[in-house]
């Protein structure tokens, strides 16, 4: 954010802890602050980099408390899927780099957000449309195509890859724990990137309470959407998507 309050940075912090790992597009929800707040598209990427530094260490935190194996175990058992699912947003992400494309605008965000938000409720309530593919790695690699959406704000990086593994026939959980797996390149890569492009760190108030709200919400987001999933399933969050997309395009004209 270029001007900061106090409420300002408990609104982005909690807002980004909150959608980071859920079926919504976070990065979407920092540019509509930034957008309403400041009056600007431009990213602050030292808050960005505290922020997604703080929701790494609530996932790892989370599996450790939660997993059923140790988390060296996880990452030993499942590396290959995990490279392999990386390898199309690593491509697109470069591309996007080499030739500077940034497609971030308001429209855009409403309209990927609806397409998502259908998306997903196809995935999830249509059982003629999955498939079903034996090979955990065909799976994972299926699954990084659909992340490669995320390139384009709105369509959120965890809905995408939830939605790829529902069509491949897993369960909600399965399909979350999934996406889990798929974030820790992702978000690490994203915090490198930005963090190259950063000139000058100074650690101040604003930092630290982005890093401890993202956190705290991060990890309680990631301990009661995993446990209420099967109960209250993703219609709650594809009503929000297709919501908060008709409201952007109302907005907008």
């Amino acid at each position: 954010m270029t001007e900061n309050s106090l409420l300002a940075i408990f609104i982005y912090s909690l807002i980004q802890g909150i959608t980071e790992f859920i079926p919504v597009s976070s990065s979407a929800h920092l540019n509509i602050i930034e957008n309403f707040i400041n009056n600007s598209e431009k990213r602050n990427l030292l808050f960005e980099t505290t922020a997604h530094m703080s929701t790494i260490l609530a996932l790892l935190l989370y599996l450790v408390r939660h997993s059923e194996s140790s988390l060296k175990d996880l990452f030993l058992n499942n590396y290959k899927l995990i490279v392999i699912s990386m390898i199309p947003a690593l491509i697109v992400g470069f591309l996007f780099k080499m030739f500077d494309v940034n497609f971030f605008s308001l429209k855009i965000i409403a309209v990927t957000s609806i397409i998502g938000a259908i998306m997903l409720f196809g995935a999830d309530k249509l059982n003629k449309i999955k498939m079903t593919i034996n090979s955990p790695l065909v799976e994972f690699s299926i699954a990084g195509l659909f992340q490669c959406l995320a390139f384009l704000p709105g369509f959120s990086r965890s809905g995408s890859c939830i939605t790829a593994f529902l069509l491949l026939g897993k369960k909600k959980e399965q399909a979350i724990n999934n996406s889990l797996l798929m974030s820790f390149p992702i978000i690490i890569l994203s915090f490198l990137s930005n963090i190259k492009d950063i000139n000058t760190i100074e650690i101040n108030l604003d930092l630290v309470l982005i890093f401890v709200i993202s956190f705290l919400s991060a990890y309680f987001t990631l301990f009661f959407f995993i446990k209420y999933i099967n109960k209250i399933g993703f219609t709650p969050y594809i009503i929000y998507r297709i919501f908060l997309g008709l409201m952007i395009l109302f907005y907008l004209n």
